[in-house]
């Protein structure tokens, strides 16, 4: 993890600080040499989070289980070590500590997912040895821009437009 990540994501204690650093070491931990990538995106991303957002977090991993299997083992493993301190930050600083983990394998990575535009606009990068997300980040970008893609207001949500084709979910990156 960069030395300097800590700094850049906008927290409201100390301890909501600490909070997001030992989940982020705990996650390079826990998978070891199965962990491709971790990046940070959305409102933690942005530097617009509000004590009630919840963290976005995707997690690449060279093999996963299932989608069910993989946050339950997230949400056993990684989640619950932390829980005392989350529900500590929340009595004492009335900070909401939500994890909300987009966990792929390597193989899904490498298809266009509908998270990959935001995370193309703000990502803070955790863990990337090979260069998986920045190759994420930068062929979504190419695709954003051959396909003209604008991101709009609708009601109190952004969603995502591409003026010259349909969204292109799950091409090959």
């Amino acid at each position: 993890m960069p030395e300097d990540l800590p700094l850049k994501i906008k927290t409201f204690s100390a301890r909501h600080r600490q909070y997001i650093v030992c989940v982020l070491k705990e996650i390079i931990e826990y998978y070891g040499s199965l962990l491709l990538g971790c990046a940070v995106f959305g409102s933690y991303a942005r530097g617009d989070n509000r004590k009630n957002s919840d963290l976005d977090l995707l997690i690449i991993l060279k093999k996963a289980p299932g989608l069910s299997l993989r946050i339950k083992e997230f949400v056993e493993r990684i989640e619950m070590k932390y829980e005392h301190l989350a529900q500590e930050i929340y009595e004492k600083d009335d900070i909401l500590c939500e994890l909300s983990p987009y966990i792929l394998s390597r193989d899904e990575a490498l298809r266009l997912q509908p998270l990959y535009y935001d995370l193309v606009q703000h990502h803070l990068v955790v863990y990337d040895p090979e260069g998986l997300i920045a190759r994420i980040i930068n062929s979504t970008a190419g695709i954003m821009l051959r396909s003209g893609a604008r991101k709009a207001r609708c009601g109190n949500t952004w969603e995502w437009y591409n003026e010259k084709a349909c969204f292109m979910g799950g091409e090959e990156l």
